[in-house]
C-alpha cells in the first residue's frame, strides 16, 4: 500500500473520530463530514489528474464511498463507547 491508501482509509478516519471523541463528543456526527473533506483534499493534492481522467474519477467515487463507510462505522463505535462511559459515570 502506498501512503495515499494508508492515510485516506486508515489514518484520517481514525484520527478524526478519536480527536472529536476526546474534544467534543456531542459533535461526533461531524466526523464523517470532516474526514471526507480532508480525504478529498489529500486525494486531489496527491493525484491532481483525479478529476480530469475518467478512470481516476470512477475510482475516486468508489474510494469516497468506501472512506465514508469506514468513518461511519468508526463513529458508531465511538457513540457506543461514549454511551458506555456515560452509563458507568451515572452509576457511580
Amino acid at each position: 500500500m502506498d501512503w495515499w491508501n494508508i492515510s485516506v482509509f486508515g489514518i484520517i478516519p481514525v484520527f478524526t473520530v478519536v480527536l472529536i471523541f476526546f474534544v467534543k463528543r456531542k459533535l461526533l456526527w461531524t466526523a464523517p463530514l470532516i474526514s471526507t473533506v480532508i480525504s478529498v483534499i489529500i486525494s486531489i493534492i496527491a493525484v491532481p489528474d483525479i478529476l480530469s481522467e475518467g478512470e481516476y474519477r470512477a475510482h475516486f467515487g468508489i474510494s469516497i464511498l468506501f472512506h465514508l463507510a469506514i468513518v461511519v462505522l468508526l463513529t458508531i463505535i465511538a457513540y457506543i463507547v461514549a454511551h458506555i462511559i456515560k452509563r458507568k459515570q451515572n452509576n457511580q
